[in-house]
């Protein structure tokens, strides 16, 4: 199941905190994007879920080998005004600071 969390149990609170992190999105479209941005894929092999406290990150290998990454922030991630400004300015700084990584 793409949508719930399936990461781990809390001692307090675990029911709170599951549906917290439960998203409701299209993975169908998800995937279909994945595809059309996969030069020479024509469709998706397996998929893997994989997931931390505020995102839910998906390993998407195509049918021709590579693997495409797609990240779906949760709800208790922020607005989504501010945790994309937070992202543009850390792979904008990743990029400046090349050195450092």
């Amino acid at each position: 199941d793409p949508h719930s969390y399936s990461g781990g149990r809390w001692l307090n609170r675990d029911e709170l905190e599951r549906n917290s992190r439960h998203v409701i999105f299209d993975f169908s479209a998800l995937c279909e994007r994945a595809v059309h941005i996969c030069p020479g894929a024509t469709s998706i092999l397996n998929y893997e879920k994989r997931e931390g406290g505020f995102n839910k990150v998906f390993l998407l290998t195509m049918d021709n080998g590579p693997c495409v990454v797609a990240r779906v922030p949760t709800g208790i991630t922020g607005p989504p005004r501010l945790t994309t400004n937070s992202e543009v300015a850390t792979i904008t700084y990743c990029k400046a600071k090349p050195h450092l990584l």
